[in-house]
């Protein structure tokens, strides 16, 4: 039973993982699930301290596919807290939103403040929660998610975007067809 720490997500916190018989290596780019979630991490080192009774579980080693969807993840993240911000300051609110934290899986998000939010802010969650959903929906990438990756692409009339896999927006909505319909 090998036990690998592992820096998690946008956060950097280190978590125990559990690789069952996977061998990782320092640096390896891993999808685990923690008690948060599915997340995205970065392999540091073996543990020898680690309690077993603790630790995350290895899920798989990351494919090029699922580092470009976490980098824009983190980037719908970063633009999306902006506007969170916006809207708190917008409201006349003084908490500052450090981060907008999302887990691998896309749907899982942690609002970091600056110290302890106010109970204004704690009321209106749900509200920053919709503005963070509004701004992610207008980025490009999630159009590209909801569409595929161009004019028909993933529609009998057209057979995908050409990429061998498809393209990561398209594997991720399910769209892009990687050869062409049968007749």
């Amino acid at each position: 039973m090998t036990i690998y720490w592992v820096r998690m997500g946008s956060s950097g916190s280190e978590v125990a993982v559990h690789a069952g018989i996977a061998s990782l290596s320092r640096g390896e780019k891993i999808v685990c699930r923690t008690t948060r979630g599915l997340e995205f991490g970065t392999v540091l080192c073996e543990s020898t301290t680690a309690d077993p009774s603790e630790t995350a579980r290895f899920v798989k080693h990351a494919e090029p596919s699922d580092e470009l969807l976490w980098s824009n993840l983190l980037d719908l993240s970063r633009d999306a807290a902006h506007s969170c911000q916006e809207y708190l300051n917008l409201h006349g609110l003084d908490d500052i939103l450090l981060d907008v934290e999302p887990l691998f899986d896309g749907r899982t998000l942690f609002f970091h403040f600056l110290g302890e939010p106010s109970a204004t802010v704690t009321e209106r969650i749900a509200d920053l929660l919709q503005v963070y959903q509004q701004s992610v929906a207008m980025s490009p990438f999630a159009k590209k998610v909801e569409a595929g990756c161009g004019p028909n692409c993933g529609t009998s009339s057209k057979s995908g975007c050409g990429t061998k896999g498809g393209c990561t927006a398209c594997v991720v909505s399910h769209k892009c067809r990687t050869s062409a319909p049968s007749p």
